[in-house]
């Protein structure tokens, strides 16, 4: 992984490295599948320059009800903090509300918290959260577990693990979610569910409409500690030599790097990195583009940023070199075909510049200074990604 993807710190565990509790109700780990613990793994993973995250759901496992099993150090039986055997999480029969959110139900998250520390955990993502969940056609469908979340929060906060939540959180709370949480899922799954292949082009594109939600929300970037989660990037999934990520084209994938770049999205590979060709890696490495990602800045829309309404879609975020980064996006694309060639365009001044000089990131070219207005023909799902340096006077935005 190391040699393969050098700037990529984390290797989570999703779903199924756990079936069961201990008897103080945490989440245990599969003995067929980690024989030598995780603690084993964590230190393994950390001798070649990784960090360990595992998942989790918010609420007290029903498996420890069964088991009987007590708060640790404190002689309080699950059982009896929830009697109300309300819904913990967005996964139905998964977990339990706790019918109060007291000190002991804190005692608990810590204790969660404690073992994952232990264990040599660096980053938790914490499913099922609501108010959000669902589809777009039946949302919300995870129950308000912010008090679970918030005590969760305050139990990894004291050992500096990162904290994820998912899935289709609501922008309507997003005060809520940058103060619980480190990164958030905005959206659906971006998997296809295909039995062939992991994603769409459309599925790709539907996050921008997604995002645009969220672009004029000040809780977002380094200075909150806070940033969106568009889901996983499966550009170049191979599986015995064949690609299966699902996309159109290499048009479709560089503009799915690029816009998870620009709004500095959590960025998390879908596939083993052994297997993916070369040129894909190549994508997934771009100096560049990291640095515009490592950036941790969001980009904001010109004009409307629903890719639907608005096919030709302009992003943009100003460097903290002072330098400015745009991104144009043909997001002409159907759930079963491509669309149509757009001229995409957008007048300096939107930037606040009169004049710049401007580079393409993706193939290095200077194209040379412009004055007031740029405009490219970009073909269905393709994408451009300038940098600008201002070469007249900055606008106040």
């Amino acid at each position: 992984m190391k040699a393969k993807m050098p700037q990529y710190q984390y290797i989570n565990l999703d779903s199924g490295w756990s079936e069961g509790c201990d008897e103080f109700g945490r989440w245990d780990y599969r003995r067929d599948l980690f024989p030598h613990g995780i603690r084993a793994l964590s230190d393994y993973l950390a001798r070649n320059g990784h960090k360990l995250g595992l998942y989790i759901l918010p609420g007290i496992r029903k498996e420890a009800i069964k088991r009987n099993a007590q708060v640790k150090n404190t002689g309080v039986y699950l059982k009896d903090l929830v009697l109300e055997k309300r819904q913990g999480n967005g996964f139905k029969g998964s977990t339990y509300m706790p019918d109060k959110h007291t000190d002991i139900i804190q005692k608990y998250y810590n204790s969660i918290a404690e073992q994952f520390s232990d264990w040599g955990v660096s980053f938790v993502k914490v499913d099922g959260c609501g108010p959000g969940g669902g589809d777009p056609f039946y949302p919300n469908q995870s129950p308000d577990n912010r008090a679970c979340l918030r005590m969760l929060s305050n139990a990894f906060k004291q050992h500096s693990i990162w904290l994820e939540i998912s899935w289709y959180m609501d922008s309507d709370y997003a005060t809520d979610w940058a103060e619980i949480a480190n990164g958030a899922r905005i959206y659906i799954d971006i998997e296809s569910y295909s039995t062939k292949t992991m994603t769409s082009s459309h599925r790709v594109f539907q996050r921008i409409t997604q995002t645009a939600n969220w672009a004029d929300l000040q809780v977002i970037g380094p200075r909150h500690g806070f940033f969106l989660d568009l889901d996983v990037v499966v550009v170049g999934m191979t599986v015995d030599g064949v690609c299966v990520d699902g996309l159109d084209n290499d048009d479709v994938r560089l503009s799915y790097i690029s816009f998870w770049a620009l709004v500095s999205s959590v960025f998390c590979i879908g596939a083993d990195p052994r297997c993916i060709p070369e040129k894909y890696l190549r994508m997934l490495n771009h100096p560049v583009i990291i640095c515009i990602h490592q950036s941790g800045i969001m980009a904001q829309p010109i004009r409307s940023g629903n890719a639907w309404q608005n096919r030709k879609q302009v992003w943009w975020k100003r460097m903290p070199d002072n330098s400015i980064c745009v991104g144009l996006f043909n997001t002409h694309v159907y759930k079963i075909m491509l669309g149509l060639s757009h001229e995409v365009k957008f007048k300096l001044s939107d930037i606040g510049l009169e004049s710049a000089s401007i580079k393409d990131i993706w193939t290095g070219e200077m194209l040379g200074v412009f004055n007031d207005t740029y405009s490219v023909s970009l073909r269905p799902g393709q994408c451009q990604m300038l940098l600008l340096t201002s070469h007249g006077v900055h606008h106040l935005l």
